[in-house]
Formats: C-alpha cells, sequence, structure tokens
C-alpha cells in the first residue's frame, strides 16, 4: 500500500476512533468544561503520522462533540476541540524534527493545549453562558489545569497503543523513547 493510501486509511480510521469516543459513557461534563476519558487518543496517534491526518482527526472530534454535548456548552467544547489544532501541529512538527524526546513533546503540548482550552473558555463563557460570565476566569483556571491533568491521562493512554503501532509497521517514528518506563520492544 502505498503512503497516501495509507495515510488515508489512517485518517478515515482514527476520524471514525475520534467521532466514537465523544459518545463514551467515560465523561464528566461542567459548564464550559468537559473530559471525556480517552477523546485526545486519535489526535496524538495521527501527530505521528500527517499534518492532514492530524486535522481530519480533529474535525471529527468537533462533529462529535457538536452532537453529544447538550446545548450551549457543545459550543464551547467545539471551540476546545477546534484548538487542538495548536497542540497537535506543534507535536506534529516536534516529532518529525526527530531531536526532540517523547517527555518534552508531551510537557509542550500539554501546556499548549490547557493555555488554548483555557483561553477559549475565559472568552467564549461570557458571551454563550452569560449567567456564568463573572465567572469566566475561575472557568478558564479549571480548564487549563483539568486539561493539563487530562492531557497526561490520554498520552498515558496512547504511549501503548503508539507502540504497538510502530511494531506493527503501521506508524513509523523516529520519536526518541529514551528513558520512557513500561515501553520496550520498539526499536527501529
Amino acid at each position: 500500500m502505498n503512503k497516501a493510501t495509507k495515510n488515508m486509511v489512517m485518517a478515515a480510521i482514527l476520524t471514525a476512533l475520534s467521532l466514537l469516543i465523544t459518545y463514551s459513557p467515560v465523561k464528566l461534563v461542567l459548564p464550559a468544561f468537559s473530559l471525556t476519558l480517552g477523546s485526545h487518543v486519535p489526535t496524538m496517534l495521527a501527530m505521528f503520522i500527517s499534518p492532514w491526518v492530524t486535522i481530519m482527526t480533529i474535525i471529527g472530534s468537533c462533529i462529535g462533540f457538536f452532537f453529544v454535548i447538550p446545548a450551549p456548552n457543545n459550543l464551547i467544547v467545539v471551540a476546545r476541540a477546534a484548538l487542538h489544532i495548536i497542540f497537535a501541529l506543534s507535536g506534529y512538527y516536534m516529532v518529525k524534527s526527530k531531536k526532540v524526546n517523547i517527555f518534552v513533546i508531551i510537557v509542550v503540548t500539554a501546556l499548549l493545549h490547557a493555555a488554548a482550552e483555557g483561553l477559549a473558555v475565559y472568552l467564549m463563557t461570557p458571551v454563550i453562558l452569560p449567567e456564568n460570565a463573572s465567572a469566566s476566569l475561575g472557568l478558564a483556571e479549571v480548564a487549563f489545569v483539568g486539561t493539563v491533568v487530562h492531557h497526561f491521562i490520554d498520552c498515558a493512554i496512547t504511549a501503548p497503543v503508539l507502540a504497538a503501532l510502530m511494531k506493527a509497521k503501521m506508524i513509523h517514528t523516529d520519536i526518541q523513547w529514551k528513558a520512557m518506563p513500561g515501553v520496550r520492544g520498539v526499536e527501529r
């Protein structure tokens, strides 16, 4: 299978997975914030494939959250999901550079991810949820901290899946796994 076809198939699989995960019952929904366990896994995997696969996966996630999260919160959640483009493409380019250790990628993308989502909550809460306008800074702080924690949890889920896909030669990357506990047999 050529690379373009393989990327298209991976984009379809990861997009479908990101849509399905939005229907997961393992979630926490608060005003202006939601946490769906595993929702970042397809996007994090896509970071190791290509920018277009990453973008398609994020679009799938946005569509899923739009239909699953009750209005008007869904607009804030969709905006937060759309902003995954910031951490995901940054992560893709760090992976592509082959100079950055996986731990650095995880921390940098977590901070970018949390800052983007916190900013989205801060800016959109007064518009979408006017009754919570005075609490927008507090909600943004909750979104920032919650996103960092959620990002790390989803990274822990992504790592063994990525290792398995690399071992199966479905994803090819020269990412530095040095000193990564629990991930073995991924040598190229």
